[in-house]
């Protein structure tokens, strides 16, 4: 396709259909390796980003949570960064997790026990 050309299109030698923006393959479909790339980013706004199998990896930049400002001079790299929210209420019976309140680090284990993990 040429430049200015939007659309699909099945490349037969790789066996994938392809999304096609301004001439750049964004995105393909095959039976082994769906992919998507953009410029400006991928939004999901409805629903969920659900992974069933393998990982939910993030190579490059950070895994963000919330609507994180920046912070600091230097923005970190490879990090976790989770924006202060509700804090968690009550029991939660098989799971665990990790959040902030803006000022420490902290936790919550299925007994419903949070805790600060470091202040």
């Amino acid at each position: 396709m040429t430049t200015g050309r939007r659309g699909f299109r099945y490349d037969k030698h790789n066996s994938r259909l392809e999304v096609v923006v301004d001439g750049t393959v964004v995105a393909y479909l095959n039976d082994s390796t769906p992919y998507i790339t953009s410029p400006v980013g991928l939004t999901v706004t409805t629903g969920n980003l659900t992974v069933t199998a393998g990982d939910d990896r993030v190579t490059a930049g950070n895994l963000r949570l919330g609507a994180v400002s920046t912070f600091g001079t230097t923005e970190p790299t490879s990090a976790a960064v989770f924006k202060a929210g509700t804090a968690p209420v009550g029991a939660i019976t098989t799971s665990g997790g990790v959040y902030t309140d803006g000022t420490t680090m902290k936790k919550i284990i299925a007994a419903g026990t949070a805790s600060n993990i470091q202040t």
